[in-house]
Formats: C-alpha cells, structure tokens, sequence
C-alpha cells in the first residue's frame, strides 16, 4: 500500500510494479498499474477522487481547492495516460459542498476563473462558497475524462464522514484504489 504527505499541489507520485511499500512522497496524486498495489489518499473536507481505466492503470486523488487550481486532477490523468491509460473514468469520494464551505470572493473569482462560473455557490446563510464537487467535474471533463456515479456526501453536513472545517474532526477519510484479478 503507498500513501502521500499531501502537500495540497500537483505533485503526483508513479508507483512501479515491485516499488517497496511506502509513505511519505510529498504529492496529491498516486498512479499505478501494479495488481499487487493499493494506493491511498486521505481527506476530511477535501474531495477523494478515484481513476481507473480499461488498460489496467489506477489513481488515487486529494484535490482541495489549492491542489485543483494547481491541476492536480490534469496531472494525475496525464501521468496515467503516459502509463498506458486511454479509457479512464473518474468517481468522486465525500467533499465539503457548497452549503457548508463559505469561501472568500478573491479565491472564489481565482477558482472560477480555471473552472467557469459553475463553481459559484452559497453557503445556507447566503455566503459566498466554493461548490467543490462541481469544480472536480469540471476539471475531470476538461481533461476528456467520463465523470461516473461516487459517494455524494458533505462531509461537513453528514455526521458519518470526518470534516475539519465543520467540527474540527482529526480523523480522515481512507480512499484505497486498487486493480483486482479481472481489471485490464
């Protein structure tokens, strides 16, 4: 299994077939093709997105606002196409949403400026926010990938999920992506 010291950016990290099992690279993207791998990213509020692909390659995505404006999504989809990967699709894990992730005007103009104005929210008390899920799709799509059904949950308004910004929760979520026996 391979983890991250999530660094909020675009660093992505290849993992080989026969890579020792290991943590701590600086990234926000692992990518493997190795059926004896399981690659992890762990989050609270920011969103967990799963890739796969017909050929076999995998990745596992932290992507919080900084680490999206970053490309990390981009990123991560052109390094698993650089591994083989042609038919990639996506899922999103549990995000902060809208509702629950008021956001300054300033950084909230800087997002939609990369994604469009779709990523223009309000939190439930009319506040400015950020709509997390809806700048993943669109970097997902930007990217030519097929954004498919995941987890639609805010983890700030769900009390079965960790959230940082909500309640100040330490634990997070585990996103473990991996090939299985009939996968490419």
């Amino acid at each position: 299994m391979w983890w991250l010291t999530q660094v909020h950016g675009d660093g992505i990290v290849t993992v080989a077939p026969g890579a020792p099992v290991g943590a701590g690279d600086p990234g926000d993207g692992l990518v493997s093709r190795d059926r004896g791998a399981a690659v992890v990213v762990l989050t609270a509020d920011c969103a967990s997105i799963a890739l796969g692909s017909d050929e076999g390659v995998f990745a596992a995505v932290h992507a919080g606002w900084r680490g999206l404006a970053a490309g990390v999504v981009g990123a991560s989809i052109g390094a698993m196409r650089q591994a083989g990967a042609v038919g990639i699709s996506a899922a999103l894990g549990p995000c902060i949403h809208p509702e629950c992730y008021e956001f300054s005007e300033e950084d909230l103009d800087g997002v939609a400026a990369l994604f469009g104005d779709g990523v223009r929210g309000r939190t439930s008390a009319g506040r400015p926010a950020l709509d997390l899920p809806a700048a993943v799709r669109s970097a997902v799509e930007r990217a030519g990938v097929e954004l498919v059904p995941g987890v639609d949950a805010c983890t700030a308004c769900e009390g079965s999920y960790f959230s940082h910004r909500a309640r100040g929760d330490l634990g997070r979520q585990a996103l473990v992506v991996w090939r299985g026996e009939g996968d490419g």
